[in-house]
C-alpha cells in the first residue's frame, strides 16, 4: 500500500501544475524519451539504420573516386593512342621502298629488282689461290 502510495505522489510531482501534459520538446530535451520502452526496443533498428547510413555515404564517396580514376584512366588511354598512331605514321613514312630507293642512288647500291643471287663458291676458290 505504501508503494503505491509512492508512486501516486511521484506521478503528480511529475505532471506540471495544472494538469497539463509535459511538452513534448521538453520531454525530448529532458531525455524522457529515451528512457521509455518502446524506444529502448527499437535501438537495435536505429543502429542498423545508423550503420546504412554511414555505409551508404562511403559507398558514394568510393564510387566518386573511381569515376574519377577511370575518367583518368581513359584520358591516358585516349593520349597513348593518339601517341601510337603519330610514331607508326612517322615509322612507315620512314620505311617507305621509294624513300629507301632514293637513299640508296646516292651510294651506287641500289635496289634489286628480283630476288638475291647465289655465289658460285667454287670460282671464288680459282680467285682466291
Amino acid at each position: 500500500m505504501e508503494q503505491q502510495g509512492a508512486r501516486n505522489a511521484e506521478a503528480a510531482a511529475q505532471q506540471p501544475a495544472g494538469g497539463r501534459k509535459p511538452n513534448w520538446l521538453s520531454r525530448i530535451l529532458g531525455g524522457e524519451v529515451l528512457q521509455s520502452r518502446a524506444v529502448l526496443r527499437q535501438v537495435p533498428l536505429i543502429v542498423m539504420l545508423c550503420f546504412y547510413a554511414i555505409l551508404l555515404v562511403y559507398n558514394r564517396y568510393r564510387v566518386e573516386d573511381l569515376t574519377k580514376e577511370r575518367a583518368a584512366a581513359q584520358e591516358r588511354i585516349t593520349y597513348l593512342r593518339e601517341a601510337r598512331i603519330e610514331l607508326q605514321k612517322r615509322y612507315q613514312e620512314s620505311i617507305k621502298i621509294s624513300q629507301i630507293a632514293e637513299m640508296l642512288d646516292g651510294t651506287g647500291i641500289g635496289i634489286t629488282a628480283g630476288p638475291p643471287f647465289e655465289l658460285d663458291v667454287d670460282g671464288m676458290d680459282k680467285l682466291l689461290k
